[in-house]
């Protein structure tokens, strides 16, 4: 699990990986709703980073909004206000 903020909110990620010894291997990115395995453990880091941090949980819908900007190689109408907010890439996010 891991998270992403800007102007007082949050977004949680998970990143899932096949291990070969202690390689990782074909990473798997899931947002909410998350896959059974990761929604305890997402829960409890979303309510830390809440109350450590002031911020609040952006939904996806909001994230997945289209904007009209140009985020690196992303352009409208395929940027999103997560591209604006948070990355360039979050279908690559380590």
């Amino acid at each position: 699990m891991s998270w992403a903020a800007s102007n007082h909110t949050t977004f949680v990620y998970g990143v899932r990986y096949d291990f070969v010894g202690r390689q990782r291997y074909n990473p798997r990115l899931s947002f909410e709703p998350f896959p059974p395995e990761m929604r305890e453990p997402a829960e409890v880091i979303a309510r830390k980073i809440e109350a450590t941090f002031d911020v609040r949980r952006l939904p996806r819908e909001v994230a997945a909004t289209p904007v009209p900007l140009y985020v690196h190689n992303t352009e409208p109408p395929e940027t999103t206000l997560f591209h604006a907010l948070f990355t360039s890439q979050p279908d690559n996010i380590p």
